[in-house]
């Protein structure tokens, strides 16, 4: 029997780690899938902009698995999904790593300290998952006091133990990689809201998880009364249609690409691949490993925010979200699509290498996880 797997058509390389055997077909994320695309799949991968529920998937369908090739769920309907006898899985811990740059490099873009000043600033990290715990080592590894809080996961598990609400919000940077749970004990929509925003003035606020988790009208008021120094934005409260006085008065406002990477896709392409072969009890293919990238500088005192900033993208995408502030809404959406598909991913720094001249000039690249080209 052939697997029909209905899938996003901006996946990426979703062809080269599927097996041969499945029949693959995409659909335009922007458009849509049509009734009888949907109806003839076995399986369906889609990404956070795409709805799985009984709205958007017809009465009369043959879907038995469906992947999601996000850390987060909150697009899916889990108790229709589970309703109808359809396994659903995601790529939680695939971009983890790219998130944690991400916030290593918003933090040493906003230039807050020296570096051998660093140890006396604390980072608040709010989520401890896969993304938080990378967030936190790497922020570790640059100097910063990190304290984590997630009291969900010390519910779950003995082996954690949260910090307290006072603490974490009593840090000079805050960072968050929670889910958008708009109900329940644990709900995270608004957790940063404006009691909590007025606790404990701020350097930095860095949102790279879901927009909502932070009241952005409250944040932006702390930030005209100069409770909150600076702010760093990759999610928003309506996205894709942001608020543009957020995105002004941001040191960094991103379309939701904190995660997106070379490695970041290709982890999340396989995990989905693997779930659905094995689900239908398929082979998974053999998969080659991807190339070390090796960089160059001809500028002998090139500095270490130009270096960051060579090989990481969250100037150029700052720069092409404010381009789009004060455009209509149907215009701005098309164009934040447009921005998050059609900007070269970038390599995470563990698969580039620099020259061996500036890893000695400046420790803090190997300790983001950079190769020397020597070794």
């Amino acid at each position: 029997m052939v697997i029909r797997v209905l899938a996003d058509q901006y996946h990426y390389q979703l062809k080269q780690h599927l097996h041969p055997s499945v029949k693959l077909e995409t659909y335009d994320p922007v458009s849509g899938w049509s009734d009888e695309q949907i109806r003839q799949a076995d399986a369906l991968i889609v990404r956070t902009v795409t709805p799985v529920n009984s709205r958007t998937v017809p009465s009369y369908h043959r879907l038995r698995f469906v992947a999601t090739a996000s850390a987060g769920r909150d697009h899916l309907d889990e108790e229709w999904l589970q309703e109808n006898n359809i396994r659903f899985t995601d790529a939680k811990g695939s971009n983890a790593r790219s998130v944690a740059e991400y916030v290593a490099v918003s933090v040493l873009i906003s230039q807050l300290v020296p570096e051998d000043e660093r140890r006396h600033l604390r980072a608040g990290i709010v989520g401890a998952g896969f993304t938080g715990s990378a967030t936190a080592q790497i922020l570790d590894a640059l100097g910063f006091d990190c304290v984590l809080y997630d009291p969900p996961l010390e519910e779950r598990t003995r082996t954690f133990r949260s910090a307290s609400l006072d603490d974490v919000l009593d840090t000079d940077i805050i960072s968050f990689h929670v889910p958008l749970n708009k109900t329940g004990r644990h709900a995270t929509q608004h957790w940063y809201d404006s009691g909590k925003i007025r606790a404990y003035p701020k350097k930095l606020v860095i949102n790279a998880s879901r927009g909502g988790v932070v009241d952005e009208s409250s944040l932006l008021k702390a930030v005209h009364e100069d409770h909150i120094a600076n702010y760093i934005l990759d999610v928003w409260e309506q996205e894709p249609f942001f608020n543009d006085q957020a995105a002004q008065n941001a040191l960094l406002a991103t379309p939701h690409i904190a995660g997106y990477s070379l490695e970041a896709k290709r982890n999340a392409t396989i995990k989905v691949c693997d779930d659905l072969h094995s689900f239908f009890g398929i082979e998974n293919p053999v998969r080659p490993e991807p190339d070390i990238r090796f960089i160059k500088y001809d500028d002998p005192d090139v500095s270490l925010e130009q270096v960051i900033r060579t090989v990481h993208p969250a100037g150029i995408y700052d720069s092409a979200l404010r381009d789009l502030i004060g455009l209509a809404d149907d215009k701005k959406r098309s164009l934040f699509h447009d921005i998050r598909q059609h900007t070269p991913l970038r390599n995470e720094f563990n698969r580039i290498a620099l020259p061996d001249q500036l890893a000695d000039r400046y420790p803090a690249l190997e300790k983001l996880g950079f190769l020397r080209a020597s070794n």
